[in-house]
Order: structure tokens, then C-alpha cells, then sequence
């Protein structure tokens, strides 16, 4: 018989399942059901074991053995790689949060894993579906050469308290670059492809942290197209932006809003009107900096299990550059120097 549902299992149930992943699949998808939930938090796994109507798991192992399709998780980013293990020695397909991991390796290690075994292994960078960034992405396909440079700055904030538990140390999640930019350099990498070579410089500003709250790289992409990039968490006393801006010969594009949610544009010529009517079609508006996008994410993942669609979910190993490009920066704050794409060993301090 054919199936008609997608069951879901949540592992970590955070800040992005309480900001976001709630009303994804209470209120916003098609043929999914959430039948099994665990965190290590007790509080947390019996709050939302009731708010899914699940049966409550006492271990991960419980939580494994339930029948679910695919495992969403959404744990700290440097516990990623152990979990998906986990999930592929109960045959589960899995779906994880930004980053899929932290580490090169590891990542070439799981998707080896994934394919011997026949299962399926996506990564949620959601932004990658905005409006903005798909018409952008369409229009830079025909326009590249006309590249003159491009720019990234995401100002956000966050308090102390939230480097006060895992965020912010190297093991388990790095810094700004790694947790919150780490969605608009993956963008970089959709739009322009793989980075050439990078240089970065990092620093606290605002927080008390192992890594680092701001974070100022220049990266070089094929064409020589070069992108400045200025990320921080240490604003007050909230988000403001997240925005890229791709400056060509005659025209300007940029991607704004709180997750680059909404499209402008600027013609330089003379006697040309700014195109208002294209721009508002492919903007829109948002809550918060996690954007609309994580249930497209979704959607397109149910519908092409359930045979409905042959649009191809966003395969975790298919972003390999972004994880690439993180470490890249990195390790040249680390090594004071350029760091090359074609290098062999650019790993940084990241997952150690």
C-alpha cells in the first residue's frame, strides 16, 4: 500500500523547535506527523512529548527504536556527528540542522555511511529557499561575468546568557561564523559556487566567549569575484540585519532583511526605474532571524519520499564547500595568512 504520511522524530529539542519547528509541523505541513520526541533535558522531553502526543522515551535508544521515517536533529552542532551515527546504526534517514557537522572528515565519513547503507541524509539551510535568494540565484546564473564584487553583513545579538551554556566553545559550536553566519556564507557558496581562497580576522566585542562574537573575512570566488564579509552577535539590544549585496557593472541586487528575506534593486543607467512590482513578489516578511523557509524545506523532503514531486531535497554533503569555506576562515585567523580552497588540510579548531 502505498504510504501517505511521513513520521517524524525530533532529537534536541532547542531554541530553533521552540522558535520555529512547533508551528512547521503543527500548522504549516502536508503528510507529516511528529511520533516520537527526546532530549537529555527531562523538562523538555516530557513537555513535548504531551505537546505531540507522543509516548515519552527515557533514552536515546527508546527514542531510536520508535518507527519513525526520518530523524530531524536539532542538538548542538558539535554533538551532530555522534547522533547521525546513531541514527544510521538504527537504519533511520536523517535531516539536520546547519551545520551538518563541524569537521571535513566527519561529514565525507557519514555521507559514505548514508550511501552504503541506502539512506537518506539532508541538511536544513533553509534560507537557500527564500524568494529573494532563489530569484537571485536564477539571475546570477545569466549574469556572473557581470559581477563587480559583493558584500555579507549579518548584526545580530545575543546576550551573555546565551554563551552561557554551549554556545560559543569550539567542541561544540565555534562562533558567530559558525552558528549564525554560517546560513548566509552558505548563500555565498549557492550563489557564486566554490570560494578560491580566503583571509579572516575575529574578535569579541560584546560577550564573554571561547571563540568569537565578530568576525571579518575577504573571500575570493571563481571569476575573482571578491565578497567582504562582517558578522557579529555582540549588537544591543537586538537583531537588525542580514543582508548581502551583489554590486555588478550597471546594477545593484541586494538581499535584506532579518534573514534576507527581501529582494531591492537599483539600476544605475540612466532613465531606468528601479523594479518595485518584482521586488515585492519575491520578498517577504518575517518573524524572527529563522525565517519562513524551514517548511519548504520540509515540504519538498515529504513530497519527494511520498513520490509526489521530483524536486530533490538539499543533500548534506551537497553544502561540503560551505563546511569547507567555514574552516577556511578560521584557520586563517589561526595561521594568520591566506587559506586556499584546493588545500589539503585546512581544519580548523572547529569540533576539537
Amino acid at each position: 500500500m502505498k504510504k501517505k504520511k511521513i513520521n517524524f522524530g525530533l532529537l534536541g529539542l532547542g531554541r530553533v523547535v521552540e522558535k520555529r519547528i512547533v508551528d512547521v509541523f503543527k500548522k504549516e505541513l502536508n503528510n507529516s506527523k511528529i511520533i516520537s520526541v527526546f532530549d537529555k533535558d527531562k523538562k523538555k522531553n516530557k513537555f513535548y512529548s504531551n505537546l505531540f502526543n507522543c509516548k515519552l522515551n527515557e533514552s536515546i535508544e527508546e527514542f531510536l527504536k520508535s518507527d519513525c521515517d526520518y530523524v530531524y536533529i536539532a542538538t548542538e552542532s558539535g554533538n551532530h556527528y555522534q547522533h547521525i551515527k546513531n541514527c544510521f546504526k538504527f537504519k533511520k534517514n536523517v535531516i539536520v540542522e546547519k551545520p551538518p557537522v563541524l569537521r571535513i572528515n566527519q561529514l565525507i565519513e557519514l555521507n559514505n555511511i548514508s550511501k552504503n547503507n541506502n539512506l537518506e541524509f539532508y541538511v536544513i539551510y533553509q534560507n537557500r529557499l527564500n524568494k529573494s535568494v532563489e530569484f537571485l540565484k536564477k539571475y546570477i546564473n545569466r549574469k556572473n561575468s557581470n559581477i563587480v564584487f559583493s558584500t555579507l553583513n549579518l548584526s545580530w545579538s545575543r546576550n551573555q546568557d546565551y554563551y552561557n551554556d554551549w554556545h560559543g566553545n569550539w567542541k561544540m559550536d565555534g562562533g558567530v561564523a559558525s552558528q549564525q553566519g554560517i546560513h548566509y556564507i552558505d548563500i555565498l557558496c549557492y550563489l557564486f559556487g566554490d570560494p578560491i581562497k580566503c583571509i579572516s580576522n575575529i574578535t569579541k566585542k560584546s560577550n564573554k566567549l571561547q571563540a568569537e562574537d565578530t568576525h571579518s573575512s575577504l573571500i575570493v570566488f571563481k571569476n575573482n569575484i571578491s565578497c567582504t564579509v562582517n558578522l557579529t552577535t555582540a549588537l544591543r539590544p537586538q537583531d537588525y540585519e542580514a543582508s548581502i549585496k551583489v554590486v555588478m557593472k550597471n546594477e545593484i541586487w541586494s538581499l535584506e532583511g532579518l534573514c534576507c528575506n527581501k529582494l531591492k534593486y537599483i539600476n544605475l543607467e540612466k532613465n531606468k526605474k528601479k523594479n518595485k512590482n518584482l521586488c515585492k513578489r519575491n520578498s517577504e516578511e518575517v518573524k524572527n532571524g529563522y525565517g519562513n523557509s524551514h517548511t519548504k524545506s520540509f515540504q519538498i523532503i515529504i513530497d519527494y519520499a511520498l513520490k509526489k514531486s521530483d524536486i530533490k531535497p538539499l543533500r548534506s554533503f551537497e553544502t561540503i564547500s560551505t563546511l569547507k569555506l567555514l574552516n577556511m576562515m578560521y584557520k586563517s585567523y589561526e595561521s594568520k595568512r591566506w587559506v586556499y580552497f584546493k588545500e589539503k588540510n585546512f581544519n580548523s579548531k572547529l569540533g576539537r
